[in-house]
């Protein structure tokens, strides 16, 4: 039986090879608690020192100032935690954030305290709404995504931190989507914290961080232990932490090198083209005219309900998503889509198609091949024409 075609990357990868060999020696290993004081112990808590330099090598940053979570919420509700405890009680993001940062906003400012900034239609932070956002408001927390989950848009984030810094406030990026896809470089990014999420990048679930700059207020969301230098009580999860140690060190690799992301995007860009070319009844690209990371495709399919154009492809076996997976059992349109100007009946017809950095051409001709047949049949099933 041939295998399914994955193409829902963005909601989690594969993990790795090396991951698993790395994770499999530590769990064979010795088994002791790495904050004990003993031999064997210590052994344990070099492999947390190691996985920490390569988490930080990945965000050209200190290991110091890496935080280990439980992942990318973890990381995103002890950002939003520091931010309550130094006084600030405002929080301002743009409208197409995941939803862990949405809730976090609402939490810390309630309805009147949260302020978000629209986007075009091409998902792009509008600057001058975000300057009046800041413009007298105090000190406030703004929170960003790097890169979009569901239409891999890249934001322009120059100069961003230093203009929230004026007005005493903190800058928080969300980078979940962007380790292998891109370059980071926290100091470049002007950040106070930066979100990780290791299963985003071939490492394991449940495992994540949060960068934190030198001088940076900073409060535990968990507290009652020493571990993470007082910052995050609870006994590691070693074998985790090793996994993602390594996969940070594949996908700094991965974004290093740019021969490979240009061929990475030249994939993407040649899948669109022939399902904007090939598709019964034409098809849009979500964001195509902004700067997007490699692999992301948010593909509109007119007057064909997502549900049932992906119930179809698991039939010819091809795994895609109608947007996050954190949101994928809602039956509401994406709230991302109809942040970028799309009608309803748009939002509610698109479908995410995300790649990895591995997925084979031959693959992606496949999934062609059962777009086509899906949109046809169902098109023909509801007498829409071809």
């Amino acid at each position: 039986m041939t295998a399914p075609i994955h193409l829902d990357h963005n909601a989690t990868t594969p993990v790795a090879p090396e991951v698993v060999e790395a994770m499999a020696a530590v769990l064979a290993g010795p088994w002791m608690n790495p904050s004990a004081r003993y031999p064997r112990a210590a052994e344990i808590a070099g492999h947390v020192r190691t996985a920490r330099a390569a988490v930080a090598n990945l965000l050209a940053a200190q290991p110091a100032d890496v935080v280990f979570t439980s992942g990318g919420s973890e990381a995103i509700a002890t950002a939003f935690h520091a931010a309550a405890h130094a006084g600030i009680a405002r929080a301002v993001t743009s409208t197409v954030e995941h939803s862990a940062v949405k809730a976090c906003a609402e939490r810390l400012g309630g309805e009147e305290g949260w302020v978000r900034i629209a986007v075009d239609r091409e998902g792009l932070l509008r600057t001058d709404e975000l300057e009046a956002g800041l413009e007298g408001a105090g000190p406030t927390i703004v929170s960003l995504q790097v890169v979009n989950n569901e239409t891999g848009v890249v934001q322009d984030l120059a100069g961003i931190g230093d203009r929230v810094r004026e007005g005493g406030g903190l800058l928080h990026l969300d980078a979940v989507q962007a380790p292998g896809k891109l370059p980071l470089d926290v100091t470049a990014l002007g950040a106070d914290y930066v979100t990780l999420a290791a299963h985003k990048f071939n490492g394991p679930k449940g495992v994540g961080c949060l960068w934190v700059r030198p001088g940076a207020p900073f409060t535990p969301l968990i507290p009652g232990g020493a571990q993470e230098d007082g910052r995050r009580a609870g006994t590691e999860n070693v074998a985790g932490l090793v996994g993602m140690g390594v996969a940070a060190g594949l996908a700094a690799q991965r974004a290093a090198d740019p021969v490979a992301l240009e061929a990475w995007t030249a994939r993407r860009a040649a899948f669109e083209a022939r399902l904007l070319n090939e598709l019964p009844g034409g098809a849009t690209v979500n964001g195509a005219a902004a700067p997007r990371v490699p692999g992301t495709t948010s593909l509109t399919v007119p007057e064909l309900p997502a549900p049932e154009v992906l119930a179809y492809l698991d039939t010819l076996g091809v795994e895609a998503s109608a947007g996050s997976a954190c949101s994928a059992h809602r039956v509401a349109p994406s709230p991302v889509l109809l942040a970028m100007g799309r009608s309803e009946d748009e939002a509610s017809s698109t479908l995410r198609l995300s790649q990895g950095h591995d997925t084979a051409v031959a693959e992606l001709d496949r999934a062609v091949e059962a777009l086509v047949e899906a949109v046809g049949t169902l098109r023909q099933l509801r007498g829409l024409p071809e």
